[in-house]
């Protein structure tokens, strides 16, 4: 169901957010907490998603158990930073594949070893890019987190390549 559906409704929602764990032993402990609080019933449950894709499979298997085997609505989130098209356009299409009817996009923070100056050009800049080429191409329920304003990094490169 899309989360717009549960919205809609007009009710207090439940929703968890999760993370894909990055040992086994943070994978044992996720586990246990993912069967305790799907007894609640949220409503919906999401995903993050790593910068540059760090965690891409963490968060595709997280996706695919908390849908298939636990029977929740998810929001997938997407962060764009660093990621060619066509390896969001796989990230998209492996979720629409499983099912999942939501998408939270993202530009996403760097990864801490990034130079941000070395990020391929095929990479989508910023939130708004990533929105719109989902938009054009599938029919998710998109939310997007992103800064009306411009982020800060394009706030100085707009005040410094206008003096």
């Amino acid at each position: 169901m899309k989360i717009s559906e549960i919205l809609k409704k007009g009710k207090p929602t439940l929703s968890f957010e999760f993370f894909p764990a990055r040992t086994e032993k943070a994978a044992e402990s996720l586990n246990k907490t993912i069967d305790d609080l799907v007894e609640l019933k949220p409503d919906f449950v999401s995903v993050t998603f790593g910068a540059g894709g760090s965690t891409k499979d963490g968060s595709y298997e997280l996706v695919k158990k908390l849908k298939k085997e636990k029977e929740q609505e998810v929001v997938a989130y997407l962060a764009a930073f660093a990621l060619k098209k066509d390896e969001i356009t796989a990230v998209l299409n492996n979720y629409n594949d499983l099912g999942i009817e939501n998408i939270l996009a993202l530009r996403g923070d760097p990864p801490k070893d990034v130079d941000v100056t070395q990020v391929p050009v095929e990479s989508f800049k910023y939130a708004s890019e990533l929105a719109a080429f989902i938009r054009q191409n599938y029919s998710f329920c998109l939310g997007v987190a992103g800064y009306p304003e411009g982020t800060l990094m394009h706030q100085v490169l707009r005040r410094t390549s206008n003096t």
